[in-house]
């Protein structure tokens, strides 16, 4: 979010209110499941990466976690065709 500094030309005295903004304790959309969690490390080639993190990023927005979003993804449709 950019801020808007307009409001501060030629502004004298008090500074302008404070722009109402999301509370983002409450929208957060983090999974609450509580389970333990561990590292999962694997090495692949260079391009797979790259692959692979533009999959997610695009299923799943460029933000942080997309990766394991879509390998829990993966996880679960391996798990559904197998069992």
């Amino acid at each position: 979010m950019a801020t808007n500094i307009s409001k501060l030309k030629n502004s004298k005295g008090a500074p302008p209110p404070a722009e109402d903004t999301s509370d983002v304790i409450a929208t957060n959309t983090r999974d609450d499941d509580k389970a333990p969690t561990r590292p999962l490390q694997v090495r692949v080639a260079e391009s797979v990466f790259a692959e692979f993190s533009e999959q997610a990023g695009r299923e799943f927005g460029f933000t942080h976690g997309a990766k394991k979003q879509l390998f829990l993804k993966m996880w679960k449709a391996y798990k559904a065709q197998n069992m």
